[in-house]
């Protein structure tokens, strides 16, 4: 009876915090997407199975991160969002931890025998599990969020590359480094425009929740958000040029740069909460790129 009614606490706590149809359908397009320009820009078919495991990849990460997360910050959380499933006891921390222990199993299941692909799977691991350790300095780090920043969003590169791991042991021959390094930085700075503008604030939102409007001031959120958001269109712009992709497919992650435009400019001239929601623009700006991958 307790572990089904631990599986009962645990779909709560996923339908809160990360509601899995929503993540898999991510999984499926950053995954797919990234694999395909992959195969493009190196004259390969598309590997449907690869992917899929790239999907999952994608998705049994994800997890991991967010449960990593939710025991790294429930004393934050107990605090400051204390209605959350962790916090209101409506999931309990050894459920958390359960279901953490089946994530990295499945991640290990998932890559293993695949070769290089095995061990640039190890190694992303090893740096999320640094992550989750707070790089063992964690009285120092969190309460820097600037820090935090710049040690933990490297993982996001990491898995792309990774990803790229996948798909030349699936190729079965090396790729090139310039087509790479474009994709590696499109998707990057798409998700860490994403990062900065779910933590963007409103002056009367703001509360002991450290946020970089507050570490960098409004316009100085914005603008990193925003720098990001077009660094991820110029490199796509770049990978166009330099593979032969379809320049008319540019025309969905300019799209999606343009609504982030509107948002951050009505944030700026009216900085107030119903203008703050930065966080579902940044989302689409992701979703964008992703799709201009299936359509390049």
């Amino acid at each position: 009876m307790s572990a089904l009614e631990a599986v009962a606490r645990l779909r709560v706590y996923l339908a809160e915090m990360y509601p899995v149809p929503l993540r898999l359908a991510t999984a499926v397009l950053l995954g797919g997407s990234f694999t395909r320009l992959l195969a493009r820009t190196h004259g390969e078919g598309f590997d449907g199975a690869g992917a899929a495991r790239a999907a999952a990849a994608v998705f049994t990460l994800a997890l991991i991160l967010r449960l990593m997360d939710e025991l790294k910050d429930r004393d934050v959380d107990r605090a400051l969002f204390p209605s959350r499933p962790l916090p209101s006891g409506r999931v309990r921390a050894s459920d958390i931890v359960a279901c953490l222990g089946l994530a990295i199993l499945a991640w290990i299941a998932l890559h293993a025998g695949s070769g290089p692909a095995a061990l640039s799977a190890a190694a992303v691991l090893a740096y999320a599990l640094l992550m989750f350790r707070w790089f063992f300095v964690p009285g120092w780090m969190r309460p820097r969020l600037l820090a935090t920043l710049a040690t933990h969003t490297p993982v996001v590169p990491l898995m792309l590359l990774h990803l790229a791991v996948l798909f030349a042991t699936g190729a079965g021959r090396p790729l090139e480094p310039r087509p790479v390094a474009l994709l590696v930085a499109q998707y990057w700075s798409a998700v860490f425009a994403w990062e900065i503008a779910r933590k963007i604030r409103a002056p009367q939102q703001e509360d002991d929740y450290v946020t970089y409007s507050r570490l960098l001031g409004r316009g100085g959120a914005v603008a990193l958000a925003a720098a990001a958001q077009v660094a991820s269109l110029a490199a796509a712009a770049g990978l166009t040029l330099a593979s032969g992709l379809r320049p008319a497919a540019l025309v969905v992650p300019i799209a999606g740069l343009a609504a982030c435009g509107f948002a951050y400019a009505r944030f700026l001239l009216q900085p107030v909460a119903a203008h703050s929601r930065l966080r579902p623009f940044a989302e689409g700006f992701c979703f964008a790129t992703f799709a201009w991958g299936l359509l390049a």
